[in-house]
């Protein structure tokens, strides 16, 4: 799939350059001791791709994702969006998490309105938008609801309205299916591969931390595999099933790249015993 950048907010590529580039990341937390939680991570992120990682849990997934989305500060190393290093969050990169991170006193289109708001967006505008994304997502009619009254799968689907809002270039998503049931995260993971297959949207580049070896198969073209931690890259995947993927779940390929991605994950855990 190349879904090319048509959308209104859509901006010029460099010839030849990642969108993002992930350069030799190392974190470590220190709390009376030091732990070393990534170390020396690097690779980058094509435009128009998507992009899966997955390691054991602990490996410094999520941490990193908040790296790249500028949350949080790495000890060396430096992320590189569109030439230029992150130092902090922007609109560009946006992050749809785990947990929903909801606000619970506000409703659905104020959840979605607040981080336009923040932006500077006026609110004639910010609402319009809330109101297309909220849509988009599939919770036309549950505008004026609060996280309370909505299922997880609903809740989920105003956090990606919210981080769509913004327009960003990039997409970063937490396990954002892990806390649903089967079901629920597949309509989603299918929303999900709508919106960056859509060329009018200008959101095109995800990146997406699991720990479900089917679902980054399902998901991505490519796959960066980390190790226990310290998390460092031990390898990667490119999944050589052809989209829509959904109609290939049967197909003994499918089978064949799932065991080929759990033999390096089986084989980055052995190392470590």
């Amino acid at each position: 799939m190349t879904a090319q950048p048509t959308g209104v907010n859509a901006s010029p590529r460099p010839a030849g350059a990642p969108i993002l580039s992930v350069q030799h990341i190392v974190k470590v937390f220190r709390n009376g001791s030091e732990v070393k939680a990534i170390d020396d991570v690097s690779f980058d992120v094509n435009y128009d791709e998507f992009i899966c990682i997955i390691g054991p849990s602990g490996c410094g997934k999520s941490t990193l994702l908040r790296i790249v989305a500028g949350l949080e500060k790495a000890d060396s190393g430096q992320v590189i969006f569109r030439g230029a290093p992150i130092a902090k969050p922007s609109p560009k990169i946006t992050m749809v998490f785990q947990t929903f991170g909801l606000l619970p006193w506000k409703s659905a289109m104020e959840n979605v309105e607040l981080p336009l708001e923040v932006a500077g967006i006026a609110k004639a505008e910010a609402k319009q938008r809330a109101e297309r994304y909220l849509r988009m997502v599939g919770l036309g009619g549950f505008e004026n609801a609060y996280p309370h009254d909505l299922s997880g799968g609903m809740r989920q689907r105003v956090g990606v309205a919210r981080a769509l809002a913004l327009g960003p270039e990039v997409l970063l998503l937490d396990e954002p299916f892990s806390a649903l049931d089967e079901l629920t995260a597949k309509s989603l993971r299918v929303l999900l591969l709508k919106i960056w297959g859509d060329p009018a949207l200008p959101t095109n580049n995800f990146v997406m931390v699991t720990h479900n070896v089917e679902e980054a198969v399902m998901m991505a073209d490519r796959i960066i595999v980390l190790s226990p931690r310290p998390g460092h890259v031990v390898g990667e995947l490119r999944v050589p099933l052809p989209r829509p993927r959904f109609e290939h779940l049967r197909d003994p390929l499918f089978f064949q790249t799932v065991d080929k991605l759990m033999g390096m994950l089986s084989s980055t855990t052995e190392e470590q015993m």
